[in-house]
């Protein structure tokens, strides 16, 4: 799943950017440095686990780097909840990891593809 243009711009307005360049980037989906504290849900045999709090480290209008204190298996799934700058519920995405990297002891770098809209999240929050 690829967020439309206006939901990827009004995701990212609440966020604060790195100043990175997405011009500078030879990416088919330009990454932005993004660095707040959301929260996460773990989703196993469709089944919802605990909140786990991470730091964002990027994202593209295709998916979304985070930084985790727990290592994550690549093929599984979180929901990941956006606040919205304009005062509308928050935006609950489905993610789908594709790596995980240990970064130091118990900090682990993890990319995740979006792979569509929680609409039941969405309309709870």
């Amino acid at each position: 799943m690829e967020l439309s243009a206006e939901l990827f711009e009004q995701t990212i307005r609440s966020f604060k950017g790195d100043g990175s360049s997405v011009k500078k980037q030879r990416r088919r989906h330009p990454r932005v440095g993004i660095s707040c504290r959301l929260k996460i849900v773990p989703v196993e045999s469709g089944v919802a686990g605990a909140e786990i709090e991470v730091r964002t480290r990027d994202i593209s209008r295709k998916g979304i780097g985070i930084i985790s204190s727990q290592s994550m298996t690549i093929g599984s799934r979180f929901v990941v909840r956006f606040p919205r700058a304009d005062g509308t519920p928050s935006l609950a995405v489905v993610c789908t990891i594709r790596c995980c990297t240990r970064l130091s002891q118990g900090v682990f770098a993890i990319g995740a593809d979006f792979e569509g809209i929680d609409k039941a999240k969405s309309a709870a929050a």
